[in-house]
């Protein structure tokens, strides 16, 4: 069982995570929200707590994550590493030394179509993401290309179970030298590569992962919140690949990851989920550690590439 402290501007996170924590044996220790209280206050809560969650960044920046790393206490945080990309490296170093688990924000490794299928890769030898984009803000759209590139390294970095020895990007522009695609090859030194495509303008959305292994196929596609494994046999005649669905399971066509949820219960899930992890002792799903070895790559494309 765990206490979490919660240091939020509004109360209203404390009360949806109290409502979701009353089957799970831990509970609430506090809430407050430290630019309106004393120093003090936060030190004490942030003492009395085994967890800290800060679900939305304060206007202030992180000083409130770095007193909770530096208090050695387990934080999760409801939003990613693109938000604040020039203190990540900084509390990574704090998180060693405190040996402490902090946990980013990225709803991708929470949903069920993604999580099930975690069990089923093993090693893999090719891991292909798209990512096609349909529209981007008006004057934002670099900012979006590489937050975009973030988080799909984010969420394939980690599948192959090995760390980068090299990586290649490339651009394709139209005549007036706009990007249209982002291609990013990368090597791993287990020998297994990671394709990542990012289309831009496409005239339809998709956010694919596509991993081959020796035993088969996997496919999860983001969007629609399915998951499929071709499994490999070793049959003399026809199509040696059978297909299953991992998720929605098979059987069950209308099971779904359950009711949408509003968007401060799905963040509050994603602190329920890092409780569960520490409680058997696991990993978090979404590391700051693997959110910051995203960040270190995709500064070193945009480097390459100048604009995206």
């Amino acid at each position: 069982m765990f206490s979490i402290g919660i240091l939020s501007g509004q109360s209203k996170w404390s009360e949806v995570l109290t409502e979701m924590l009353k089957t799970s044996g831990s509970s609430v220790s506090g809430w407050l929200n430290p630019l309106e209280s004393s120093p003090l206050a936060t030190r004490q809560l942030i003492d009395f707590s085994d967890l800290v969650w800060i679900p939305e960044k304060f206007d202030g920046g992180m000083n409130e994550a770095i007193q909770v790393i530096r208090s050695s206490r387990h934080l999760s945080l409801g939003f990613p590493v693109s938000e604040f990309i020039d203190d990540a490296s900084f509390l990574v170093k704090l998180a060693h030394e405190a040996r402490v688990q902090v946990q980013v924000g990225h709803r991708d490794w929470h949903h069920p179509a993604f999580r099930s299928s975690l069990i089923h890769i093993v090693q893999p030898q090719l891991i292909r993401m798209t990512d096609y984009l349909t529209e981007l803000p008006e004057g934002e759209g670099h900012r979006q290309i590489f937050t975009t590139i973030l988080a799909d390294l984010d969420l394939v970095l980690g599948l192959a179970g090995s760390t980068v020895r090299r990586v290649r990007p490339h651009a394709s522009r139209l005549m007036n030298e706009e990007a249209v695609e982002i291609d990013i090859r990368i090597e791993l030194h287990n020998g297994s590569v990671i394709n990542l495509a990012i289309r831009k303008f496409s005239r339809v959305r998709r956010r694919q992962i596509e991993i081959i292994q020796s035993d088969g196929i996997i496919l999860i596609d983001i969007l629609k919140g399915t998951s499929q494994f071709e499994k490999f046999s070793e049959t003399k005649t026809g199509n040696p690949f059978s297909i299953r669905n991992i998720w929605p399971p098979e059987g069950d066509a209308l099971a779904t990851s359950g009711p949408v949820l509003p968007p401060e219960q799905e963040t509050a899930r994603h602190c329920l989920n890092f409780i569960h992890a520490l409680e058997r002792g696991r990993h978090s799903l979404s590391s700051l550690e693997g959110g910051f070895k995203a960040l270190e790559i995709t500064r070193q494309v945009e480097t390459s590439l100048g604009s995206f």
